[in-house]
């Protein structure tokens, strides 16, 4: 009872993020600077990055949640 679950997060390095998107971390994170992640939110950034840089929806969450929660956007425990 009482029992706290924490959930296992794999991170994902710049050469993981690289090889499936074709930016390291810093490339997104200067781009979606630029973008203005905080004012247009999460589901327009991931519509964002699907539409515009062509990623797949998995990598589109991956990307936006990792700038969210570098940035202090999103608490990492959401």
């Amino acid at each position: 009872m009482g029992r706290s679950c924490k959930k296992q997060e794999k991170v994902v390095g710049d050469e993981e993020v690289k090889a499936a998107t074709g930016k390291t971390w810093q490339e997104w994170f200067v781009l979606l600077d630029e973008y203005g992640v905080e004012e247009r939110g999460h589901e327009l950034t991931v519509k964002y990055l699907k539409e515009h840089h062509r990623l797949p929806a998995s990598w589109a969450r991956e990307v936006a949640l990792r700038y969210e929660n570098d940035r202090g956007l999103r608490s990492l425990m959401a």
